[in-house]
């Protein structure tokens, strides 16, 4: 199970001196998780997953972790635990991370390392441990913080799309040729549940759009997508309730707690 959060998203925008960049919140928002459609292979899915976004005045933090039981055909049950912890510096330059997905207690895999971008957007990843230690990132790569700017600013000038090419921390695997499907701006009513679960009025007045994000993996030309993330995104970075949507099954994860974290900037 991979996941990259929509707070979780071409060459570094931040460096373009274009629009002033969009304000992200730092914030910790919960989710419960539940089978929302499967094809057969997956019966039964329970979880839940926290997400912690944080402003670090030189770039910005997240931490995220993924608990699912799932009950397949067969009926085995699994659970698996998907962590991230990775920092992003504000010019969209540097990156380090630290990524694990375990099954049933026994850790599956694990990369920690760091990624570095030229203004061209082409760099280097360099992993603490695993082969090959260094592998080299195409120009127009971009880290999921810059892709997730480049999309609000997208939405805010009214697109209805955008392409990226996403290096999200981890090894080959992980560098996705991704794309976004904008909707049009929501109404309040759409986001009614989504606002009943902001007590500290993080998400008041905000705008938000309907974003269909896609992640295709570069090692193959497969027409369809590794997985999807839909959700409504807040001019301020913040993801409501979201699908998370795989191949052979989709979870939904509603959002039922959100509230800022100190910010010092």
């Amino acid at each position: 199970m991979k996941l990259a959060v929509a707070v979780a998203l071409p060459v570094a925008v931040l460096g373009l001196g274009a629009a002033p960049a969009p304000h992200l919140a730092s914030y910790r928002a919960v989710y419960d998780v539940a089978l929302a459609h499967t094809s057969g292979s997956i019966l039964t899915a329970r979880g839940r997953m926290a997400i912690e976004f944080h402003d670090t005045c030189d770039g910005w933090s997240t931490t995220q972790r993924l608990i699912v039981d799932m009950t397949d055909s067969q009926g085995a049950a699994t659970r698996t635990d998907f962590f991230v912890t990775a920092w992003e510096s504000k010019d969209g330059r540097t990156m380090r991370f630290d990524i694990g997905n375990s099954r049933n207690g026994r850790m599956q895999s694990r990369q920690r390392g760091s990624a570095a971008l030229a203004p061209d957007g082409s760099g280097n990843v360099e992993l603490l441990a695993g082969r090959p230690r260094k592998f080299a990132l195409p120009k127009a790569t971009e880290f999921p913080t810059t892709q997730v700017l480049d999309i609000l600013r997208s939405a805010e000038n009214g697109s209805s799309s955008t392409k990226h090419l996403v290096f999200q921390g981890g090894d080959r695997s992980d560098l996705n040729f991704s794309t976004a499907v904008i909707g049009k701006e929501a109404r309040a009513t759409a986001l009614a549940s989504e606002m009943a679960q902001d007590k500290h009025g993080l998400l008041k007045g905000l705008r938000a759009w309907p974003v269909l994000i896609s992640y295709f993996p570069l090692s193959t030309h497969k027409e369809q997508p590794d997985y999807e993330i839909a959700a409504h995104l807040y001019d301020n970075g913040i993801s409501g309730s979201m699908s998370l949507v795989y191949p052979d099954y989709t979870l939904r994860a509603t959002l039922t707690r959100l509230e800022p974290l100190p910010q010092h900037c």
